[in-house]
């Protein structure tokens, strides 16, 4: 909840939970302080559970970023031996030298068609290129949340359980 400061919930309730004296800390339990804030408990519950997913979430893509070079390593070595034709098609598919059997998967923004490489008319009716928008190394569009994919993912199942 330490990270999640802004909360209009969890605000007061770290306030009041920093005044306490460490022996009071151990002593009162979680609703107690809630209550002692003036606190609804239900919003203060619902506050927790937020700012622990949102911890757990950031945790989580941490772990798969500082890992994923290890990850890479073993795939390669795996990908050297005499059977390891999955991880050989896996890392070609990876680098861009085949094509995945089953076809591009875009989870996310697509980077093609952009506003960016439209052209754009003034008054005149001349035609001039707009400036290509840089793409950024963003952490979050590498690795979403998986609340943000699972909600990307819902129009994609519902259309297949309604063929």
């Amino acid at each position: 909840m330490r990270f999640a400061t802004s909360d209009e919930v969890i605000e007061p309730f770290l306030e009041k939970y920093d005044s306490l004296s460490e022996q009071d800390r151990r002593a009162a339990s979680f609703e107690a302080i809630g209550l002692s804030a003036g606190l609804n408990l239900n919003h203060l519950y619902g506050s927790a559970s937020i700012a622990v997913a949102a911890y757990c979430g950031n945790k989580s893509r941490l772990i798969a970023v500082t890992n994923h070079p290890k990850v890479m390593q073993k795939r390669v070595e795996y990908a050297l031996i005499a059977g390891g034709e999955k991880d050989r098609t896996a890392l070609d598919i990876m680098v861009g030298s085949q094509q995945s059997a089953k076809g591009p998967t875009f989870i996310g923004k697509a980077i093609f068609g952009g506003p960016s490489s439209k052209k754009a008319k003034d008054d005149d009716d001349s035609e001039e290129e707009t400036a290509a928008t840089p793409m950024v190394d963003d952490i979050d569009g590498l690795f979403p949340a998986a609340d943000v994919v699972q909600n990307k993912l819902v129009p994609i199942r519902q259309r297949l359980l309604d063929k």
